[in-house]
């Protein structure tokens, strides 16, 4: 205990200064300090007030509701577009159109075939058959391409036109 009075005795002018020392460089760290916390105090209020005069947790919840809006507005436009989809697979797509003269006393070719198909490639064959003295008209459903009753040459091609469309 000798030994630190000792210390202290000899070098008390060096610790009184070394303290100062500290204790003025401390108290500017303060008032840096403070200043820096009055300029983040003063921001803050001034963000929690925002604008016309609403604080941040109404204005922070209110572009939440937009944004919960916007995402449901989203998710019907992607279901009415699914469902769109789904209804223009099924729509007329593609047609094809054969004109001919059917019998060989008749010209300006005024018989045709028509191949009205959707992207599934169903539909109908519709055949106008002109004469001389009487017409017909003949409809035939096509399912995948094809059907069940008999085509003549110009409603094959008429589908093949339709479908090579694309």
């Amino acid at each position: 205990m000798k030994i630190l009075y000792s210390f202290v005795h000899d070098y008390y002018i060096e610790i009184c200064l070394t303290a100062s020392m500290i204790t003025l460089l401390s108290l500017i760290l303060v008032i840096v300090n403070f200043s820096r916390t009055t300029k983040i105090l003063r921001r803050y209020k001034r963000l929690m007030r925002g604008v016309d005069n609403k604080n941040l947790e109404f204005i922070l919840n209110q572009q939440f509701d937009k944004i919960e809006q916007a995402l449901n507005t989203v998710d019907m436009i992607e279901e009415n577009h699914h469902t769109l989809l789904k209804q223009v697979n099924t729509c007329i797509q593609n047609v094809g159109v054969i004109r001919y003269n059917a019998f060989d006393d008749m010209g300006s070719q005024q018989s045709y075939s028509v191949a009205i198909l959707d992207n599934e490639k169903n539909g109908v064959v519709l055949t106008g058959l002109f004469g001389r003295d009487s017409s017909s008209t003949y409809a035939k459903p096509i399912a995948n391409g094809k059907s069940n009753y008999p085509l003549s040459e110009e409603e094959i091609q008429a589908i093949q036109n339709a479908l090579n469309q694309k």
